[in-house]
């Protein structure tokens, strides 16, 4: 029989649980964040705070208390900025640790308990209905003129499972588990609107995209829709984030599926900063990492490119240290 080490034990525990302080608030103040306030609920609290990962999303800081964390699921979420995850994610990014040694500055602090995915992930609640694939069935595909104002063709859409709303005139965006591909809910997207339903979908451990492909180089947009753009472009492994910032688990999803990462962050100062914390944490665990190249081109994402414009900055990506000047 196989021996395992204690640090393979911990490796194990820290995967496959989320561990949630039992003094919340107390581990809040240890990592610096300042509880400004407490609304109460029924079976949790929610410790308000000033967003700790403002400024570097933003590039402003977080003047309100945007920031909350729950008490019972140890989830965060930033109203304004969005970044959220889980509470040892929080310690992740706050500490500059891996996953295995937040768990443990967690454990140390005393006891803690393992928040389960069943807790973190509200359709699953009994009183909740549970969202099947027939929930899609009150949608349609995107019609011609949709396509066609965002460069999308009806195949890339089928691929992807795009689908649009008749009623509101939205985009609907599956959001789907990575390893099963059972649908979890989904983001309904129009100009200057996004909803994710069912609320609070914990849409952060997973990726948009073709959860089944495999192969040498990935792309990482931080939109659906740009990544089915990309797709429609011809260019294989297209993903999305839904937003700037990128989880440890969207990042270990990724780095299972690929050898060379595409950064395809947005071109404002939350996706650059967002950009470079992922390759200084993650090219040293060995994946290899370009850039998207912007290079004389004043488009904010990929989906505001030309079709030309797009396939060039793709086929122009570089290693950051070989950047061209613009």
């Amino acid at each position: 029989m196989k021996k395992h080490s204690l640090t393979d034990l911990w490796e194990n525990l820290s995967a496959f649980s989320n561990p949630v302080p039992s003094d919340v608030a107390g581990t809040m103040q240890a990592l610096g964040i300042e509880v400004l306030r407490e609304v109460s609920g029924e079976d949790s609290t929610e410790f308000l705070a000033r967003c700790p990962a403002h400024l570097a999303l933003t590039g402003k800081a977080d003047r309100r208390p945007s920031f909350s964390v729950n008490s019972r699921t140890g989830l965060f979420h930033c109203f304004s900025c969005g970044y959220s995850g889980p509470f040892v994610q929080l310690v992740e990014d706050g500490l500059g640790y891996a996953r295995v040694e937040a768990f443990q500055w967690i454990a140390r602090r005393g006891v803690y308990r393992t928040c389960s995915d069943e807790e973190q992930n509200p359709q699953k609640d009994p009183d909740e209905p549970r969202i099947t694939e027939a929930a899609l069935a009150l949608f349609v595909p995107p019609p011609p003129r949709a396509l066609e104002t965002r460069g999308l063709t009806a195949e890339a859409c089928s691929d992807f499972g795009v689908l649009w709303s008749p009623t509101s005139k939205h985009w609907i965006l599956p959001i789907r588990n990575p390893m099963t591909g059972e649908l979890w809910g989904w983001q309904e997207k129009g100009k200057r609107f996004f909803r994710n339903y069912p609320q609070g979908i914990f849409k952060s451990r997973t990726l948009f995209g073709d959860l089944t492909w495999r192969g040498t180089t990935a792309l990482l947009l931080e939109s659906p829709l740009d990544a089915v753009r990309a797709h429609a472009l011809g260019i294989d492994g297209a993903f999305a984030s839904f937003g700037a910032h990128v989880s440890e688990a969207q990042m270990r999803l990724l780095k299972d599926r690929c050898t060379t990462l595409v950064l395809a962050l947005d071109n404002d100062t939350a996706g650059l900063a967002s950009r470079d914390r992922l390759y200084a944490r993650w090219r040293p665990r060995g994946l290899a990492m370009k850039f998207l190249s912007y290079s004389g081109i004043s488009a904010k994402d990929l989906g505001d490119m030309s079709d030309e414009a797009a396939r060039s900055a793709y086929a122009h990506a570089h290693y950051p240290w070989r950047r061209r000047r613009t």
